[in-house]
């Protein structure tokens, strides 16, 4: 149920919401599961705050150590560990994975494709990759009005082209991919003082795993080639990689399938946006529920979606639990 600085009501809650309404509708029917059936609120899904993502669901499935985790920080020195403990989260069970029959996770979709096809559920074949890098420039700090333009190391502009070769790289590249700065940081960030220090990010999404690292070896040479031009060092970081995800063709199947029978017009599509069911489809089989989000707008605070629509997820929600919690 984290979120972004100025994220929504919808993202990552409606999920633990519907999550919540299905075990309520089952008591309510005092159904009587053959499996048990969990509801899980990962931390630190968006990692926006303590890079990188899916830190919860990476921590449990193995795929990220615990104290490594604990000891990201924030821009401001934090440690994750220590915020935890602070706020009294920090819990004493062992996270650590155990046999899980099947996982299901419903989520606003964050893009346009299902309110531009007309149909109120969505079934993700899969993730996306998702890479992540931390790029720092460095450059001279120096007074603005005596600094001829021809004797500065401006780390500022250095860093000003290479977000501009980010943003271009889909195209040069070809194929279905993104890729996005969405975070910088400017220092000492006075208007009279030359930029001395750049801190950027990079994401680079898509379905091809080995097409988003030749795009970042693209990138990285560009990137050389700008840094070396403007007298500024620059270091690079290999800050989070996950390969694409496909999810279980059965489960998947099963999604579609009760869509039809609850008579909701349903989509095959791919998940464009990182969650925690990428890591949990390494050790169970897994599937999403997706439903629109209008405007295709998510990661903002006027991220919204009809309520006719998530009671249609949630009950589509409901049946594949159901099914799958009474298997034997």
């Amino acid at each position: 149920m984290d979120s972004q600085p100025k994220g929504g009501r919808f993202d990552g809650i409606l999920g633990v919401m519907g999550a919540l309404e299905v075990l309520r509708t089952l008591n309510d029917n005092g159904t009587d599961p053959e499996r048990p059936i969990i509801i899980v609120d990962w931390t630190n899904e968006e990692g926006t705050r303590f890079a990188p993502a899916m830190a919860g669901s990476g921590v449990w499935t193995g795929r990220l150590g615990k104290e490594w985790v604990y000891g990201r920080v924030d821009i401001h020195g934090k440690g994750f560990g220590e915020e935890l403990e602070r706020i009294g989260y920090k819990g004493k069970l062992p996270a650590k994975k155990w046999p899980v029959h099947a996982y299901y996770e419903y989520h606003i979709e964050q893009g346009s494709v299902l309110e531009r096809e007309k149909k109120p559920i969505g079934a993700p074949k899969g993730i996306v990759c998702v890479h992540w890098y931390d790029i720092y420039v460095e450059g001279t700090a120096n007074q603005v009005g005596p600094t001829p333009m021809e004797e500065r190391n401006d780390a500022l502009c250095a860093a000003a082209e290479m977000i501009l070769k980010v943003n271009g790289l889909p195209a040069k590249m070809g194929g279905n991919m993104v890729a996005t700065v969405g975070e910088i940081h400017n220092s000492p960030n006075s208007r009279n003082i030359i930029p001395d220090e750049v801190h950027f990010t990079v994401d680079i999404r898509s379905w091809n795993d080995e097409l988003a690292l030749r795009a970042w070896e693209d990138l990285k040479a560009d990137f050389e080639g700008i840094a070396a031009r403007w007298g500024c060092p620059m270091r690079m970081e290999e800050t989070w990689r996950v390969g694409h995800t496909p999810f279980e063709d059965r489960l998947v199947r099963r999604v579609m399938d009760i869509a039809a029978e609850l008579g909701y017009p349903c989509h095959s599509m791919v998940s464009g946006a990182g969650h925690d069911a990428s890591y949990m489809s390494q050790v169970a089989p897994t599937a999403m529920i997706f439903v629109p989000s209008i405007g295709g707008r998510s990661h903002v605070e006027v991220e919204n979606t009809r309520w006719e629509d998530c009671e249609a997820g949630a009950n589509v929600l409901l049946h594949g639990i159901l099914q799958s919690a009474l298997e034997l």
